[in-house]
């Protein structure tokens, strides 16, 4: 829909804003929301365990010509301004036969199954972007007037969160008022604490990390060792938590659950960028978990992590 140009046009000044207060500015990507692409039909479904999934088609949703007028508008609009953008459907026509070569890692019960990575985080770990923003919008007929309504948040694109989130519905209007000022009004009066949200996001991560979660197993792989075993006098599970207190920036991280086969940690911080001034993500982290365990305790593992912020070291064993 063409008017939606004057909605993301007041979101990406919202984002420059925001970009032009914390000096590096954080890379964006603008994605239509789940329940857009419900609407207009672009979604699988999948069973698994009793449990339907619906995850969305974004290839598809591209190829809606309003969704991609408005996403070059908004990208033009960004490069304009100096903001960093990932485009989605760009990225995709190149590199479609690399996410095919994807590994997957299939385990026992105990080490977590199969753990293929979902199109949605194949394309957050190819394209790596700060800051999601989702958006859905519709457009409500009301007798010979109308309605019209919009969504969007913005998500950290490593643990998921939601980081800024504005809802709104203009009141009924007549149809003489064009759709785009209704809209553009609308949001007007929401982007001043969409901003302030979004800032605050920011300053955060880079003055306390990224947070991620990391999730450690060990299968059945007749070693005998669980996370109870001790190496010099210390338990498997301390000497990673020991790790993780050392590694993590100012302490912080929670451990959700263990066991002698499982360790899940959660609200883990990790160092924005490493000490080369690289962007640092939940596989390189673990990485350095695996080196730590092989050379103090010997083990083997596997970093099976399938996205930004979901650290994952299975199949540890001697």
């Amino acid at each position: 829909m063409k008017p939606l140009k004057y909605l993301l046009s007041a979101v990406c000044g919202a984002v420059c804003a925001l970009s032009s207060q914390a000096g590096a500015p954080p890379t964006v990507m603008i994605l239509p929301d789940k329940t857009w692409c419900n609407e207009n039909g672009y979604v699988d479904r999948s069973e698994r365990n009793g449990k339907v999934r619906i995850t969305e088609k974004y290839d598809e949703a591209f190829l809606n010509s309003d969704l991609a007028n408005l996403k070059t508008q908004l990208n033009a609009l960004m490069k304009d301004n100096g903001l960093p953008t990932k485009d989605h459907s760009a990225s995709s026509e190149i590199d479609d036969e690399e996410e095919g070569e994807e590994d997957a890692y299939s385990g026992d019960s105990q080490s977590g199954g199969e753990m293929a990575a979902t199109d949605y985080e194949l394309l957050l770990n190819k394209l790596r972007p700060d800051i999601l923003i989702k958006v859905g919008w519709n457009v409500n007929k009301v007798g010979f007037n109308y309605t019209c309504s919009y969504r969007l948040e913005a998500l950290d694109s490593y643990s998921g969160k939601s980081i800024a989130a504005v809802t709104a519905e203009t009141p009924t209007l007549k149809t003489t008022i064009p759709v785009a000022a209704a809209i553009k009004n609308a949001a007007t009066q929401y982007m001043s604490e969409f901003v302030g949200r979004l800032q605050e996001h920011f300053d955060d991560l880079q003055e306390n990390g990224r947070e991620i979660t990391v999730a450690c197993r060990i299968g059945d792989n007749g070693s005998g060792i669980n996370f109870n075993s001790e190496f010099d006098g210390k338990e498997l599970s301390t000497i990673i938590s020991d790790w993780m207190n050392d590694n993590t920036v100012n302490n912080v991280y929670s451990t959700r659950s263990s066991t002698r086969n499982r360790i899940n940690f959660e609200q883990v911080r990790i160092p924005f960028r490493d000490a080369n001034g690289r962007t640092m993500q939940a596989k390189e982290f673990v990485d350095q978990l695996k080196r730590y365990l092989r050379s103090t305790c010997n083990l083997k593992s596997e970093n099976t992590t399938k996205g930004l912020g979901a650290g994952r070291l299975y199949d540890i064993c001697q």
